[in-house]
């Protein structure tokens, strides 16, 4: 499938397809939403705050302050393999429990703070988003924020009582008086106004484990963020988002694309294929270990054959074999094989998802396309993507956070910088909150209870 080359398209129909089953640093400086819609707690301008990225393969924590428009200083950091999760979801509780209390305990040290309340930036729950579009009285006003609040609450009530659970729910774009589509139409007066916002769901299970473990690790969650949207604020540019661009995040255990235009998210769906299935082949073709099979695709792993390949041997130890003594031998030709296999059937099904939208692929055509996560480094990626999409790609670098040795810019991080961007920056829409509100005095006994329990109780 080829995106279409068509002109650009400004308008869309009032009712679009799909339903719920929705940089560089230059983004973070120039938000293009105006107001975050939500009861969220929000982190004081100069307190240290944190945020948890949960993706299929590993676990990252920062603890950062804001610099104001200049992002973040990174006081403390911690990386953990996400013992205990698959794909994001919580698979062993236990298990599960203990790498976050790793990977905080590490943030906390090296950051010289103690958190109490946290971010989440998440890839599980298997992520579905829909576009919804309703029609709000106006009667002759003016269009405030008012009118833009009740628009997206209107929204949230015409989908509750799912089997899944609302993270976000984004304006795409609004009609008045069914005219041409706007962004932005405060300001102006209408009967009527058509409102179309991105319904971005979770499954409700999968989130209460979820919440349930980081109970357990005596965190309160201020914001949770999905991360395919949050790598999207990390590392792609407003001009990006505005002319239209398809994100693929390449994750360990599964491979997530985002539909964005007109500087907003328009469409998101998530296939079960990662850099963790590439290692999984290379480990069974080639008859060695996993951990092996890793440091093979990180040191030799491409998708693109080059004429010399066959001349390059590799030392392959097969299983049973002590690492400094391989008894295999491969040429890197059979890597790029393995590899390149594995790639093509994911952005194949990355092609099979677009054309389930595709009026909404022809209505909002991307321009260009991006590669974050950590799996998006596999070398040749942006070529192998640029022959199979036909659109100009390059990889995303979030450009946010700023440490001792430098920027964190590597791609596997793009969801951490974006989760952060999220939670103090605006995005004009409504993002998850507890059902229920528990008072804080109530909260705070039930955590020494379990703390009592956990330490005194046999």
């Amino acid at each position: 499938m080829m995106i279409p080359d068509a002109t650009s398209i400004q308008t869309m129909p009032q009712t679009l397809p799909g339903q719920m089953t929705p940089a560089p640093l230059a983004a973070t400086h120039e938000m293009i939403w105006q107001r975050l819609l939500t009861n969220h707690r929000r982190p004081h301008k100069n307190a240290p705050f944190g945020l948890l990225d949960i993706g299929s393969s590993k676990l990252c924590c920062y603890i950062v302050r804001t610099r104001g428009d200049e992002g973040f200083v990174l006081l403390g950091r911690g990386y953990q393999a996400a013992e205990g999760f698959q794909a994001g979801e919580v698979i062993d509780a236990e298990a599960a429990e203990a790498s976050m209390l790793a990977v905080l305990n590490e943030a906390e040290e090296a950051a010289g703070e103690t958190l109490r309340e946290i971010a989440v930036s998440w890839s599980g729950g298997r992520p579905s988003a829909g576009l919804v579009t309703i029609e709000c009285h106006i009667g002759g006003r003016v269009i405030d924020d008012d009118d833009i609040d009740r628009a997206l609450e209107s929204v949230r009530a015409s989908v509750l009582g799912s089997e899944r659970e609302i993270l976000h729910i984004l304006p795409v774009e609004m009609r008045p008086d069914g005219r041409d589509a706007l962004a932005d139409p405060r300001g102006l007066a209408a009967q009527t106004l058509d409102f179309t916002a991105l319904v971005l769901s979770v499954a409700r299970p999968a989130l209460r484990n979820l919440t349930a473990c980081l109970e357990r690790c005596h965190l309160d969650v201020m914001e949770l963020t999905n991360a395919t949207y949050a790598a999207g604020i990390g590392c792609l540019t407003v001009d990006e988002m505005r002319r239209g661009v398809l994100l693929l995040e390449l994750g360990g255990g599964t491979t997530s694309l985002g539909l964005f235009s007109g500087g907003a998210l328009c469409h998101l769906a998530q296939v079960p294929y990662g850099g963790e299935h590439v290692t999984r082949d290379l480990a069974y073709c080639l008859s060695t270990s996993r951990a092996f099979a890793e440091r093979l695709k990180n040191l030799y792993g491409g998708v693109l054959c080059r004429a010399c390949d066959d001349n390059v041997r590799i030392e392959v130890p097969i299983i049973g074999d002590h690492v400094e003594q391989p008894t295999g031998e491969v040429p890197r030709t059979r890597l790029t094989e393995i590899i390149r296999a594995r790639v093509e059937e994911t952005l194949t099904l990355i092609q099979a998802r677009l054309e389930d939208e595709w009026d909404l692929v022809k209505a909002k055509p991307p321009r260009s396309m991006v590669l974050t996560g950590g799996a998006a480094q596999i070398e040749g990626l942006e070529e192998l993507a640029e022959e199979i999409f036909g659109l100009k790609a390059r990889i995303g670098r979030p450009g946010a956070v700023r440490g001792r040795t430098g920027l964190e810019d590597q791609p596997c991080c793009s969801a951490a910088a974006g989760g952060l961007v999220l939670v103090t920056g605006r995005d004009g829409g409504l993002s998850w909150k507890q059902s229920t509100e528990v008072p804080a005095l109530t909260t705070g006994l039930a955590r020494l209870g379990h703390w009592l329990k956990q330490n005194f109780v046999s």
